[in-house]
């Protein structure tokens, strides 16, 4: 079963392509720092002179980056292009509300002020042997035994939300 995608999960698609931004940004700067830092290093000239090979490799390095950009996004993109979402559907075998605690919320090291970690409580499905980690309110409205769907991304397989049947 398929449906068209929600302004959430357009929004949730896209935030998901941030990494694919900001790491061929930062991997274009640093090839290109230390590539034609090495040819000035290595080159016979006493000042620094920008020079026709500096250009080819820093056009190079973005060319590089700009594929980089393309194979981490791309399919969140087609995603978004088609607009669909592929609904898949499970049987819940086991809820389990457990609780945990938030990493680095306390400080047990300075005894004046000594505050104790955090607790929350996580609420959590059990399905096809896979633990799956759901808001207060699905994990109320569901027993063990129902179904829910699963509606993924169909290209990137992103899970973008699951919902009671």
């Amino acid at each position: 079963m398929t449906k068209s995608l929600s302004q959430a999960d357009i929004k949730e698609l896209r935030y998901q392509c941030r990494m694919g931004y900001l790491l061929p940004v930062f991997l274009c700067a640093l090839l290109s720092y230390v590539i034609v830092g090495f040819h000035q290093y290595n080159s016979d000239f006493e000042e620094i002179v920008f020079t026709s090979i500096d250009g080819l490799i820093i056009l190079a390095c973005v060319i590089f980056s700009i594929w980089v950009s393309y194979q981490m996004n791309g399919k969140y993109y087609q995603d978004i292009r088609n607009n669909i979402k592929v609904a898949e559907r499970k049987v819940i075998q086991k809820k389990q509300a457990k609780r945990d605690f938030e990493a680095g919320s306390g400080n047990m090291t300075t005894l004046p002020h000594n505050n104790p970690m955090n607790e929350f409580t996580r609420f959590d499905f059990i399905m096809d042997n896979t633990l799956y980690r759901v808001d207060k309110d699905l994990f109320e409205s569901c027993s063990d035994g129902d179904k829910v769907s699963f509606y993924y991304a169909p290209k990137s397989k992103y899970l973008l939300s699951i919902e009671k049947d």
